[in-house]
């Protein structure tokens, strides 16, 4: 967390900024998915959206994600993703799910996904997606892709 961070000033600006970013999350359905808001009573300084991806195969992927997290300087955190049934695991529909929000957090300007808390044997789906390994002390093995910009080449 950074320092003399006032919390409260964090959970007014994060309702402030509510409106505005249930759009842009909502744009998610441009790209196949079912989005939905969580309200979290547990954590009133970030905004948690539900993300879900169904595939005609049968496939399902749900990703838990966050907006204005104040622990990260991160524009969105991934904090959970499940693929179901577990028999259509390892099929490549967690990495589609993944190439959407990518394509995505691109088009809409975002400079910086996170996905947190990667267990070990998690680890190379993340590297095969083009998330690195934070390198900032990273207490939460927390993996970071980073948004190229084409206005960024020159």
């Amino acid at each position: 967390m950074r320092e003399n961070f006032d919390i409260m000033a964090w959970v007014r600006e994060v309702r402030d900024a509510k409106p505005e970013l249930d759009k842009l999350v909502s744009r998610l359905k441009q790209y196949g998915a079912v989005v939905e808001s969580i309200e979290d009573s547990m954590d009133v300084a970030a905004l948690h959206y539900k993300i879900v991806f169904a595939y005609p195969e049968g496939a399902v992927v749900t990703i838990g994600m966050i907006l204005k997290d104040h622990q990260t300087d991160s524009d969105a955190v991934i904090e959970t993703m499940t693929t179901l049934p577990e028999d259509q695991r390892g099929k490549g529909f967690g990495a589609m799910a993944i190439k959407s929000v990518l394509q995505w957090a691109k088009d809409n300007g975002l400079g910086e996904v996170r996905a947190t808390q990667i267990r070990t044997e998690n680890e190379k789906f993340w590297e095969k997606n083009e998330f690195k390994k934070a390198e900032d002390g990273n207490p939460c093995n927390d993996f970071v892709h980073k948004i190229f910009r084409e206005e960024s080449r020159q």
